[in-house]
């Protein structure tokens, strides 16, 4: 652990800008399977220059935090991401898969937050059913981490890692039910569509973000960027395989956003209720599955 991988690679320049090109990529690829051009894809950095450079507006009803909350969401997020391999480097040294989950859930959680405070009622429903999706999606996430953890013996995001690096076996394979609920996890902790719930532009504008704009947007939406970056170099860490070099991690990266692009262009949005039950009914598959490894 040094300065520059603090600052520089992988840290806190790698994860923003590495998370700017991700949506950048995104966008892009959504544009051309609904057969249009779509923007530049470094058209999200021209859009967060441009939100640093707008005027801070606070609403009259926001109440304390209004500030506070996207600044602690974004600082919270890249935490996360020094803690989490980056092509083999853990900027912040090893990390440990309890500390990583408190802090990205923390990060979701202080945007959430955001909501609340704005005193905008789009932005308390947004805030409200971001809330209620992290309950029921942060239960099948944590359990398909903990079969690496309790199989492998180790809470270690590094260690697992380097475990599949070494073996050439990926957990996806050792862990084939596990992995596979973590990904569909991860479609909700990214608000990837159809599990874009608490945004839900068609029905409350923009959900907890509504109120914001300036540099309180630019936050939420570097946070968002940045959790990205974190939650596929976590699934990459302690599923598919590991990486240690940035050729490999970089590949696996970009396989990873045209899954969920995919994912994205053909599913439509679900209702809250419904999304709550189907993450629900994973979680208790995996208890099914974890049982039945311990007693066989």
């Amino acid at each position: 652990m040094n300065i520059a991988e603090i600052f520089i690679y992988p840290g806190i320049a790698f994860l923003i800008l590495t998370g700017i090109l991700l949506s950048g990529i995104l966008r892009k690829i959504t544009a051309r399977m609904q057969s249009r051009i779509g923007p530049p894809i470094i058209q999200p950095l021209y859009d967060i220059l441009k939100l640093l450079s707008k005027e801070n507006i606070r609403p009259k009803q926001a109440k304390q935090g209004f500030t506070l909350w996207p600044a602690l969401s974004l600082v919270s997020l890249i935490i996360t991401g020094l803690m989490v391999p980056i092509a083999g480097i853990t900027a912040l040294g090893a990390g440990d898969i309890i500390v990583i989950v408190y802090f990205l859930a923390f990060g979701s959680f202080a945007a959430y937050l955001s909501g609340f405070v704005s005193g905008n009622p789009f932005g308390a429903i947004g805030a409200s059913r971001g809330i209620m999706q992290m309950i029921s999606y942060e239960f099948p996430f944590i359990m398909a981490l903990l079969f690496p953890v309790v199989f492998l013996n180790t809470l270690s995001i590094a260690e697992l890692n380097s475990i599949q690096i070494a073996t050439g076996t990926w957990n996806i394979y050792l862990f084939p039910i596990a992995g596979i609920i973590f990904l569909l996890a991860m479609l909700a902790a990214l608000e990837i569509p159809p599990f874009h719930i608490p945004s839900a532009h068609q029905e409350i504008v923009g959900g907890y973000s509504t109120e914001y704009t300036g540099t309180r947007l630019a936050y939420l939406e570097l946070a968002h960027m940045v959790k990205l970056v974190v939650v596929l170099s976590i699934a990459i860490a302690v599923f598919l395989g590991g990486a240690n070099t940035i050729y490999v991690f970089g590949a696996k990266l970009l396989i990873l956003i045209f899954s969920i692009t995919l994912v994205r262009v053909l599913m439509a949005r679900l209702r809250i209720d419904t999304g709550l039950r189907f993450y629900w009914a994973l979680g208790y598959i995996l208890i099914a599955d974890y049982v039945l490894r311990l007693l066989l």
